[in-house]
């Protein structure tokens, strides 16, 4: 279905505001447009379908701060969504690095997923900054040779600012996104082979049986499954939240966003030209059958410069549905 890109904001405010203030929604909605114009659909709308729906959030009380010094903060989102939190991590980050070079800030608390983790650490990278970004979430992959859920789909994400737009890459450490099985199981789709076990640890292609399961780390072992587990430490016991949840304690989505001034070392200007040359020597190495290499965020960028030209997005008919969305 194709809608308007400023109707899709408003209504997807508009159903935010069950639970949350204009202002709160408001930065959802943002964020959630965002994802749709890049085509990053399974963190996109489909994160208010599901079991746990984001405007189904119930805030226990007003964004707090538990710690701070001037390089770090660790903030208690009292379960407000974590887009929003993300978001007020992300500008504190920027001011303190800015301030004095370097700058880690902690989420805890939170009851939701951030979405991906691309859309924060761009915005540091554009305030010329290297951003750090990683989460971990409720227990939904395996470690490797293991059946049961340790690990969220912890994703991780990198900013570097160039001398044209930033750099941005970002990734979960599972096969493929929690959202993702969301999304196929609203479609009534089966997923990839090789991606996910159900509970007894056999493969399966049945989203419904993947997330009664787990998912499998993504590149199927150790290293991915130990990355994982790195990114579980830091966004869990380095905070003080949760961490292998697994379903038997209480859920809690933990994230740490990192920025880092390069006038700590080379220089904002010398980075940014020494990225972009990397950037152009990858470019032109030779590919097998002459096509283009492809390059982090450079295929979402385009996406979004398309969307933002047409004026809509296209959006998945079965998320609509189900959200009641209007073209």
């Amino acid at each position: 279905m194709n809608i308007a890109i400023s109707g899709l904001r408003s209504q997807i405010a508009r159903i935010l505001q069950k639970n949350l203030t204009s202002e709160q929604a408001a930065v959802v909605a943002d964020y959630f447009v965002w994802a749709e114009m890049t085509g990053n659909t399974t963190q996109g709308i489909v994160k208010m379908m599901g079991t746990e729906p984001i405007q189904d959030i119930v805030p226990q009380g007003e964004v707090a701060i538990m710690k701070d010094t001037k390089l770090s903060q660790i903030i208690d989102a009292k379960r407000n969504p974590a887009p929003f939190v993300s978001q007020i991590a992300t500008e504190v980050a920027i001011q303190k690095a800015s301030e004095y070079g370097f700058a880690i800030i902690g989420v805890r608390n939170a009851f939701s997923s951030n979405g991906a983790q691309g859309y924060y650490v761009e915005q540091i990278a554009d305030a010329g900054l290297i951003g750090i970004m990683c989460s971990r979430s409720p227990a939904s992959a395996a470690a490797f040779g293991g059946i049961d859920p340790v690990f969220g789909t912890n994703p991780i994400g990198f900013g570097f600012p160039t001398l044209d737009k930033p750099i941005v890459f970002d990734a979960a450490t599972s096969a493929m996104t929690f959202y993702g099985l969301v999304l196929a199981k609203a479609r009534g789709e089966e997923i990839p082979e090789n991606m996910a076990i159900d509970s007894e640890g056999n493969p399966t292609i049945d989203p419904a049986a993947a997330m009664d399961g787990a998912l499998l780390p993504f590149d199927r072992s150790y290293k991915g499954s130990g990355f994982a587990m790195a990114i579980e430490t830091l966004a869990g016991p380095l905070l003080g939240g949760a961490w292998v949840d697994n379903k038997t304690f209480e859920e809690e989505w933990g994230t740490v966003v990192i920025a880092i001034d390069p006038e700590l070392t080379v220089g904002r200007d010398e980075l940014k030209a020494n990225v972009s040359d990397m950037l152009d020597k990858i470019r032109v190495a030779r590919t097998r059958d002459g096509g283009e290499i492809r390059l982090p965020s450079e295929h979402a960028r385009r996406r979004y410069a398309a969307a933002k030209e047409r004026g809509y997005i296209e959006i998945d008919d079965a998320v609509a549905r189900e959200l009641g969305i209007a073209a």
